[in-house]
């Protein structure tokens, strides 16, 4: 490769708050996004990490903390273009509160309704909006695994897509399946730091055939 490569990888939960106190979140523990960055730096790449709340962070990369899934689309459509390959290992929640209360919501009888509206789709902007770059995301599924790994795959235009349950989540170990257009690589009750070192070196051989005018397979 005539220049070092750098990642964009975004790691971790989003917290989306309801009010002051409560808020919309999931289990994600940020391993994977860790795994991946420390595999990056021993490629020898440069790496920008993006990541909500989490209590695992690499060291030597570019760090961004965030919170919310808005702070998150904000910062990797900021930093989108300085990257050659973008890796989604983050867990973004899906939908906020279309209103956040400033203090604690009393408690009542008649309980309560939340209002959800849809958070912007941070890795099918990525999709969409790549220029000879690499764009991978990861699908945690429940049913129909491949299949619906698949449909994200094509929906948002990404050159690989890494399928798994959510049995991964905060876990050292996991099964994933590494996805792409012709073929499925099934990782099988493996380490998240063998299974970065395979999502990385896949990303780079891609990125490699891209750069060399080489069909992607």
């Amino acid at each position: 490769m005539s220049k070092k490569l750098i990642f964009l990888i975004l790691s971790g939960p989003t917290k989306e708050y309801i009010d002051s106190v409560r808020f919309i979140s999931n289990e994600s523990s940020g391993k994977m996004g860790n795994a991946l960055a420390q595999v990056a730096l021993k490629r020898e790449c440069g790496v920008i990490f993006i990541s909500g709340p989490s209590s695992v962070f690499p060291t030597d990369v570019k760090l961004i903390k965030v919170t919310t899934a808005l702070e998150m689309f904000k910062e990797t459509k900021s930093n989108f273009k300085k990257a050659d390959i973008i890796i989604s290992a983050a867990a973004v929640a899906d939908y906020c509160p279309v209103k956040t209360y400033k203090h604690k919501i009393k408690k009542n009888s008649e309980g309560m309704l939340i209002k959800l509206k849809r958070n912007l789709d941070i890795i099918g902007y990525c999709g969409k909006n790549k220029k000879n770059q690499i764009v991978a995301g990861f699908a945690l599924e429940t049913e129909n695994l491949i299949g619906n790994a698949r449909l994200k795959l094509e929906n948002k235009k990404l050159d690989l897509i890494i399928a798994n349950g959510r049995e991964s989540f905060g876990s050292d170990s996991a099964t994933m399946y590494i996805i792409n257009a012709d073929v499925v690589l099934e990782i099988k009750n493996k380490n998240k730091k063998i299974i970065a070192e395979k999502i990385i070196d896949e990303t780079i051989r891609i990125f490699k055939n891209i750069e060399s005018g080489e069909k992607i397979s």
